[in-house]
This record gives structure tokens, sequence and C-alpha cells, in this order.
């Protein structure tokens, strides 16, 4: 499955998203250098004589099916502590008794040693997501919430965004993701954040800005402030919109054209024409719907009906959805959204990449050799097991990822 396809998402079938069958995949130096059924492929191998053919790695994976690396846009991997009393406590209908300042509070001690913090806590997180094959991930900040501990989270994305044991990791500053202890306004955060904060983080390799505009966060005034300072510094822009409650969260975020709005349970009508229309990216999270058994879901078969379109995500953080793996993000897609298989595919690779502005999602002559081998009977099974692991094998860069690679 190439995912090489100007088609649109909705309805879309597996023919239309590239489907070569018996195919064969020719890596060099990384790259894709050909991608072919195996008969046409198998001449051109011929052709390039012995001894090439001789240094050649041979994969031969008849049971599988080949798609592009997984591309995951909504992630907070950057924290260390877990809030398992917070489920435990939602599970009695108890108000959770950690909250997301308690990860603060923890990711702040981190941060007193970066390099170990990255090595003990944040790189076997990561390994295990690029072992379940998503290879470019969204890497959010936002766990610090002051300038120096957000600059040293942009620092670890920075220094680790293209290690080969790891996804390729987009950096996000997700500064405005709520009020810190120092604070008691959001007005006065938001000042700091313009101030001080996205200056730095610009400084620091940030490639987006995102803020959580939600009521009981931050309003959409305060979020446009936020996002347009951002954009002067030279960030691209994405933004959680009306997770939990309706608050003109997408409205604000159309008109600002963003890259890409994220959630968007409590959407109106009017809304899903607007981002349909601009072209705007929905970041769909079914299963942060699933595990906080959210009332409302983001109307996903409206937007694409509308002609947008939608990636489905992770949103792997310790408190709403400690869930890294997109293989089961696809299942919820499917089960909660009603997607097909198809476009539950599109929606993690080719919808994705096109939310993060980056080269990846597809299987393309001369693109970065990232695709996974999903042990597979058919292709109508994307998103139907869950829970697991399919990947028989992911390639990073032309690199296969070792087993073990998920502690």
């Amino acid at each position: 499955m190439t995912c090489d396809t100007q088609a649109p998402q909705c309805g879309i079938d597996f023919d239309a998203l590239g489907r070569i069958d018996d195919a064969a995949l020719v890596v060099e130096d990384g790259k894709i250098a050909s991608i072919a059924p195996s008969c046409d492929a198998a001449a051109a191998e011929r052709s390039r004589g012995p001894s090439r053919r001789a240094r050649d790695d041979t994969w031969d994976l008849p049971d599988c099916v080949i798609v592009p690396g997984l591309v995951d846009a909504h992630a907070h991997p950057l924290f260390a502590g877990d809030r398992e009393p917070d489920f435990a406590a939602r599970t009695r209908d108890e108000h959770p008794p950690l909250g997301m300042l308690y990860t603060v509070e923890r990711t702040r001690e981190a941060l007193l040693d970066p390099a170990a913090f990255y090595e003990l806590t944040v790189r076997p997180r990561l390994q295990m997501i690029l072992a379940h094959g998503t290879t470019t991930l969204e890497t959010k900040t936002g766990y610090a919430l002051h300038k120096p501990g957000e600059s040293a989270l942009l620092d670890l994305v920075a220094e680790h965004r293209d290690d080969p044991d790891v996804p390729r990791l987009v950096a996000t500053f997700l500064g405005a993701h709520a009020l810190p202890p120092e604070f008691t306004r959001e007005a006065a955060f938001v000042d700091y954040l313009v101030d001080q904060v996205i200056p730095a983080a610009a400084m620091h390799g940030a490639v987006y800005a995102d803020a959580f505009c939600e009521p009981g966060f931050f309003s959409p005034e305060q979020t446009r402030r936020y996002l347009d300072a951002a954009r002067l510094h030279g960030m691209r822009l994405r933004v959680h919109c009306d997770e939990m409650a309706y608050g003109g969260a997408a409205e604000m975020a159309a008109r600002l054209g963003v890259d890409a709005v994220d959630h968007c349970n409590y959407i109106r009508k009017y809304d899903v024409g607007a981002l349909a229309r601009r072209g705007i990216v929905t970041v769909a999270c079914p299963a942060t719907v699933a595990y906080l058994d959210l009332p409302r879901r983001a109307p996903v078969r409206a937007l694409l009906e509308a002609g947008g379109s939608v990636a489905l995500a992770s949103d792997f953080n310790p408190g709403t959805s400690p869930c890294f793996n997109l293989q089961t993000v696809a299942y919820y897609g499917r089960k909660l959204f009603g997607l097909t298989a198809a476009e539950a595919l599109y929606a993690v690779t080719r919808a994705a990449a096109h939310s993060l502005r980056v080269a990846a999602g597809c299987i393309r002559t001369g693109a970065a050799a990232d695709f996974v081998a999903l042990q597979m009977g058919s292709l109508d099974e994307f998103g139907w097991q869950f829970g697991g692991n399919l990947a028989k094998l992911v390639v990073k860069n032309g690199r296969p990822v070792p087993h073990g690679s998920a502690r």
C-alpha cells in the first residue's frame, strides 16, 4: 500500500490508495529506489548484475501487507511520572487526585538531569512507539510550563529527532497547555509566554506551536494572541480545539489558518464546513474518547463528506490517553467513527503527514524508506485487531528496527 494518492479520503478504497499486489520494494541509501510488481522488479534486478545483488539484504514477506511508516500527529511523550491513580479514581467515579500539575512537578524534577531523563524514561518510550510502526512522531512539550523547562524539552527533541532507534521527531511547543503553579490568571501566563517563552522556543527548535483552547483553560482570544506571537517567530500552528466542551476554538483556528485542529469533539456544523473549505486537517483522537468515556466525539464522517481530511492520532499522555500504539488507534477510529480500513490507513499515514507538513506517510520513489510490514491476511484487517503489535518488520530510513527495541 503506497498511500501515494491525490484521491479524497472520504470513501477511498485500497486501489485508489495505491495497492500493488505481489510487490517488490527496492531500497538504496535509505531511500525508496523503486516499487513495482515483483515480476517487473525481478527483471530490473537482473539488469543490475550479480555483484550488486550479492551485497543486498533481502526480506521476503509473503504473509504481510507493507504500508508506509505510520505518522502520529498528536503525542505528548515528554513526561515523567505516571497517573495510574487518576485512572483508578475514574473507574470509581471519583475525582482524579493527581491531575496535570502532578505531571508538571515530576517532569520539572526529571529535567534537573535532562540526559538521564531521556535515557531512562523518554528513549525507551520512543523505542516502543517505533517498534509498533510509528516512524514519524509529533512531539509536544507542555509539561514544564516555564522557560527553562520548555527549552530543555525542545533541546531533547532537537538532539534526538533523527536518532535511528526512535521515530523521526517533529517538535511542537505547547506552552499554553495549562496554568502552572506560579500563576493565578491565564492572561498573565500568556503575557509571560509571549514575552519570554515563545522567543526561547523558537531558538530551541520548535517547528509548531500549540495551545489548549478550551473552557476552563485558554480562551480563543488568549490562544490567538499566543499563536500570533508564535507565527511571528517562525512557527507553524496547530491547536487543541473544543475537546470536552464547545468554546469557539475551531472557529478561531479556522480564521487564523492553522495547519491542524485536534480533538474537535464539540465543534458545530458551521465549523465542519469552515475547516473543510480551508483545507485544515482535523486530528481526531479516538483513544482519548474511549479512555475518558466522553459523551461526544469528533464529527469525522461529516468532515469527510464535506471534503475535509481527518488524521487519527494517539494523544499519548499520562492523564487522558496512555496509548502509544497507532494500530490500536486505527481500531478505535473504525469503532467510534465508522471509518473503513482504507480510510483509517489514510488517516494514520497521508492525512497525518499532511497535518505536520512533512514528507512522510507514503511509499514513493525518492522518499525516505520508512515502511512497516503488518502481518495480516488481507487489507481489510487494518484496524480490526487491536491491543497487540502486528508489525513483523519496521524500517526507518532503510534500516530495520531491531527486535527488542520495545522495552
